[in-house]
């Protein structure tokens, strides 16, 4: 089913390029309100942790604290992402920005119980796969073809980008004005989403979606996409990279704590991951055709585990870095699928599919850490990275192909 263009600028003949791309009506504020909700998110994340940590001395409760952004989304993600195919991508947008911020201002001026402080931000995670859904939807409806997917890797790249400069900033705002003023900031970041929306076409719900919806309707949606093999095979290769990534990722601190010398901190390391995630947006998206990336999946799928191979024998933390870029550079494999994905899915179903796919990430990147910190207490953390790293190969093996994209026959007397 073929996608709707957002404006002339979205001819199929014209080649893909950042400049065409940010010319299209639209795509240079939808890229501005997801620089601002990644900023927003990772400083809010941060001070929350923070804040609890400071009222309470517990490591568990920090870690509560920081897992209440991401995994109550699975419960938005199973009932409430269908929503995204039926109201206004703009509405839906809004509202993602307008719930972050009244929470970061409830927390910041409330005198909040921790407890209380991690359920305002759990009831709002519910709601985030929503907006998340509504933002890839209206990508492709803005943009068609090697624009989607160069739309994509940007959308990859700012995220990459914004985690950093989210986290920077928290700490910069936790450091000088405390965790609780640091809320105030996230909740102004939030706000300033609501601007690049002025520059959004206004577009209604998908069509052929009128009918009243019902609570069921998107975890019968779900059930019946995951039905389908091709959709199916897709999304278990783009929930499973991240998913045993992220848990190698968990692990660099007890990973610094191996190391019997002197080394760059951990906070160094962890940056390897959005550097490396940037770079691999930026060369498979720019620069690769889209059957050269479709091909380029098994290849760039192995490349997530195989860096991580020889992290069981401590080489080193400037080797580790090394190897910890390597492997974000191939995260990039999710792009070659984008095109195949999108053929797979009905349009009227689009802001579930994205919805499911969010849904089965943010998840994967909860039990992940969870799984490999069980793992790195009995065997340690270089193992276990290194075992991870083998769990990605087998993962590439077995679900690295991707699919051709369907092409619909025509309609019954079309005209060829």
């Amino acid at each position: 089913m073929g996608v709707m263009g957002g404006s002339p600028q979205t001819g199929v003949n014209e080649r893909a390029t950042y400049a065409s791309l940010l010319r299209t009506r639209g795509v240079s504020a939808l890229f501005g309100i997801s620089l601002t909700t990644v900023i927003a998110t990772s400083l809010q994340i941060l001070a929350l942790s923070v804040a609890v940590f400071q009222q309470t001395g517990s490591a568990l409760w920090s870690t509560i604290a920081f897992a209440a952004g991401f995994l109550p989304q699975l419960v938005g993600g199973t009932l409430l992402t269908s929503l995204a195919d039926r109201w206004p991508p703009r509405a839906l947008l809004a509202s993602g920005s307008v719930a972050r911020a009244a929470s970061a201002f409830v927390i910041a001026f409330g005198g909040l119980p921790p407890a209380a402080s991690i359920a305002v931000v759990a009831v709002v995670a519910v709601w985030q796969p929503v907006p998340m859904a509504a933002q890839s939807t209206l990508l492709t409806r803005l943009v068609t073809g090697e624009r989607y997917v160069l739309g994509r890797s940007v959308l990859g790249l700012i995220s990459s980008g914004a985690q950093l400069l989210g986290l920077a900033a928290g700490g910069a705002a936790v450091q000088l004005l405390g965790a609780t003023a640091a809320f105030a900031v996230a909740g102004l970041v939030s706000l300033l989403g609501l601007l690049p929306l002025l520059a959004i076409p206004r577009t209604s719900g998908a069509p052929g979606t009128a009918h009243r919806w019902r609570p069921a309707e998107t975890w019968v949606g779900n059930g019946r996409l995951l039905r389908d093999p091709a959709v199916r095979r897709i999304l278990v290769a783009w929930w499973l990279g991240p998913a045993l990534l992220v848990g190698a990722e968990a692990l660099v601190v007890p990973y610094v704590g191996e190391q019997r010398t002197a080394g760059m901190p951990a906070g160094l390391l962890l940056a390897a991951f959005p550097a490396g995630a940037a770079v691999g947006d930026l060369v498979v998206g720019r620069f690769l055709p889209d059957e050269v990336r479709r091909r380029s999946v098994p290849w760039l799928f192995a490349l997530v585990g195989a860096p991580l191979l020889p992290l069981a024998w401590h080489p080193g933390l400037a080797v580790a870095w090394t190897c910890f870029a390597l492997a974000s550079v191939g995260m990039a494999y999710q792009l070659g699928g984008q095109q195949a994905f999108l053929a797979a899915v009905p349009e009227t179903q689009r802001g579930l599919a994205f919805g499911l796919f969010s849904t089965g990430l943010m998840g994967g990147q909860g039990v992940g850490p969870v799984i490999a910190g069980i793992f790195a207490d009995h065997i340690g953390a270089g193992l276990t990275m290194t075992a991870l790293g083998l769990a990605i190969l087998v993962a590439a093996a077995r679900f690295g192909s991707v699919p051709a994209p369907r092409v619909e026959p025509p309609a019954a007397g079309a005209q060829t």
